[in-house]
């Protein structure tokens, strides 16, 4: 099949492609919402819930700031972020903060409900 002067099967250099890339603030927001779900599984998989509610609820918040200090080390110093880049100060440590919060809360709940569904 031979293409025509006219036609759209013509091999002539098309503009290039441009390359979607995602913004810093972006990545670090993403990257802080699956640290949060990851934080939620491994609070569940090693079984830290504890004996009393306290004991457990202490263990869930060193696992959620523990967690949440391997993902500010990772967006300062494996990627590089700074106030540039992030468009301000010690954004670093704050964007995605509720987030994480909320995303952590729900994933420790809903595993631990199915994990432990109570009495029938």
């Amino acid at each position: 099949m031979v293409a025509g002067p006219g036609s759209s099967l013509a091999l002539e250099p098309s503009e290039p492609q441009k390359i979607r890339s995602v913004s810093p603030p972006t990545l670090v927001y993403w990257t802080r919402l699956g640290f949060a779900v990851l934080a939620g599984v491994l609070y569940n998989a090693l079984g830290l819930s504890g004996p009393s509610v306290l004991e457990g609820t202490a263990s869930a918040v060193s696992m959620g700031i523990g967690i949440y200090a391997i993902s500010v080390i990772l967006v300062k110093y494996v990627f590089r972020y700074g106030p540039t880049e992030l468009k301000g100060p010690n954004k670093h440590i704050t964007l995605g903060i509720g987030s994480y919060i909320i995303w952590f809360l729900f994933t420790t709940i809903l595993l631990n409900t199915i994990i432990h569904p109570g009495p029938y």
